[in-house]
């Protein structure tokens, strides 16, 4: 079994900027084509984030908007710190960066569409 998240979103080619540019990302394949996609897959490791333009024909999957209704997404990585450093200029940050009384020092930002991501290293 194997989890991939789907996020809708307002503006996939913003989309695909933020998460490949400013998070470090890896594109994927754009989906139905290149010239004109509505779908794009990016990558952090071996691990899949997919993106979808939100349009009115699959409205029924965002009924409460954009922006995760709830859902947060949380990514491990190695040198929390060091990733703060590299992307703090450049996002808006919901939580800034601490170590948490459960040992994880973290982070939150939010992206475009206003979906929550906290990156977080395990204190040693």
């Amino acid at each position: 079994m194997k989890l991939e998240p789907l996020i809708y979103v307002s503006d996939l080619q913003k989309s695909i900027d933020f998460y490949t540019n400013i998070l470090g990302f890896r594109l994927g394949e754009l989906y139905p084509s290149k010239d004109n996609p509505s779908y794009a897959p990016v990558f952090i490791g071996e691990y899949k984030l997919m993106l979808c333009l939100a349009r009115e024909s699959n409205k029924k999957f965002y009924p409460q908007g954009l922006g995760g209704s709830g859902s947060q997404l949380f990514i491990q990585v190695e040198k929390v710190d060091e990733i703060y450093q590299k992307v703090k200029s450049n996002v808006e940050i919901v939580d800034d960066i601490e170590t948490k009384a459960w040992g994880d020092r973290e982070f939150t930002i939010k992206d475009p569409d206003g979906y929550l991501i906290t990156f977080y290293s395990p204190v040693k």
